[in-house]
């Protein structure tokens, strides 16, 4: 029995050593593309290539699996998209890479509630930055289409951290919201140039703002079975003051 135990000890130290260096090697090649490769197609693609256990199940199970994982695929596509920004400086690209292995070796791997939650917000906040960033000659459909399924992912990432009975209801009307928006940023973009080489669309901060004040009533609710006027007025006041204020007076910079 003891020897079964340390033989097992070993395998799941063997395998967590296997699991950081496979993803750091992934980060170091993403960011080794970004230096010789002008496109993101390959670093794209390479990102999608490492999810391929989410297909290593029956078929019957893929669809599960692919709405299980489109977080962790949208913050991979988004980081793979934004460090190839035309002027981006190498640094920069350093950053992102720092960001991206610590989404998967530290924040991606935790199932608690609040950490489930958090990696909701920062799939919203990079895959909305990464595509008003890259999608300036798309078709609106597709803009439409990609936010639909940004907004989907998360709320569906979010819902399922509770007991919620109409989780694809909630996801598909949060898609919906999301959609409605990204069509209405499509044809108003604005952003804001905290850094030289990347703009941040003002749309990523209106949808976190929007995300954070249907994170507030949900929570009222779950708690409750009713959104508590108490709990939820501050963070709703404050979401739609900084919109306003936003909206209103921060429209100079367009993308």
């Amino acid at each position: 029995m003891v020897d079964f135990l340390k033989l097992a000890k070993r395998k799941t130290l063997l395998s967590e050593l296997v699991y950081y260096v496979l993803n750091i090697g992934l980060v170091v090649v993403l960011f080794v593309l970004s230096q010789t490769i002008q496109v993101p197609v390959l670093a794209i693609a390479l990102v999608l290539i490492s999810k391929w256990r989410v297909l290593a199940v029956r078929p019957r199970y893929w669809w599960t699996n692919i709405q299980a994982n489109m977080v962790d695929v949208i913050v991979g596509v988004s980081i793979a998209s934004l460090m190839y920004v035309p002027q981006i400086t190498m640094f920069f690209q350093v950053i992102l890479s720092v960001l991206y292995a610590l989404w998967l070796l530290v924040l991606k791997p935790q199932s608690k509630r609040r950490a489930m939650q958090m990696q909701a917000f920062v799939s919203v906040a990079l895959g909305v930055t990464a595509l008003y960033v890259v999608s300036y000659e798309w078709p609106v459909t597709l803009v439409v289409l990609c936010m639909a399924i940004i907004g989907y992912s998360a709320a569906r990432h979010f819902l399922y951290t509770y007991d919620e009975e109409q989780i694809v209801l909630l996801s598909g009307l949060w898609a919906l919201l999301f959609a409605e928006l990204g069509w209405l940023a499509y044809y108003w973009t604005f952003a804001y140039a905290p850094f030289s080489f990347i703009k941040i669309p003002q749309i990523t901060l209106i949808v976190l703002l929007v995300s954070f004040m249907g994170d507030r009533m949900y929570r009222s609710w779950a708690k409750h079975g009713q959104i508590v006027i108490g709990e939820v007025i501050l963070p709703v006041v404050f979401s739609v003051l900084v919109i306003g204020v936003m909206v209103t007076f921060f429209n100079s910079v367009t993308i």
